[in-house]
């Protein structure tokens, strides 16, 4: 799905003014040239933050995860700060 995705924004691309290059977000600038309207490109672009929204919610479950295995095996400064659990989560 990625390459898909990949591969039509670098079709409709096009010449990368000084606009695009410079701008903090290109991806905007990209989208509104590929439909020509404002709408579908809010739209999209809106689906594209709901996907890193919700996928922000793995990610910080991975990191607390890796944070503790690290900080249990006395791999990170602090380690008894971020290994330690409460007695009634023990399981």
């Amino acid at each position: 799905m990625f390459v898909v995705f990949v591969l039509v924004l670098l079709f409709y691309l096009g010449p990368l003014t000084e606009e695009v290059t410079m701008a903090p977000l290109p991806l905007i600038y990209v989208l509104y040239g590929a439909t020509g309207s404002k709408a579908a490109t809010n739209a999209l672009i809106s689906l594209l933050a709901l996907v890193f929204f919700i996928s922000l919610f793995n990610v910080f479950a991975s990191v607390s995860r890796l944070i503790w295995v690290f900080a249990r095996d006395n791999g990170l400064p602090f380690s008894k700060f971020f290994a330690y659990v409460r007695k009634p989560l023990h399981g």
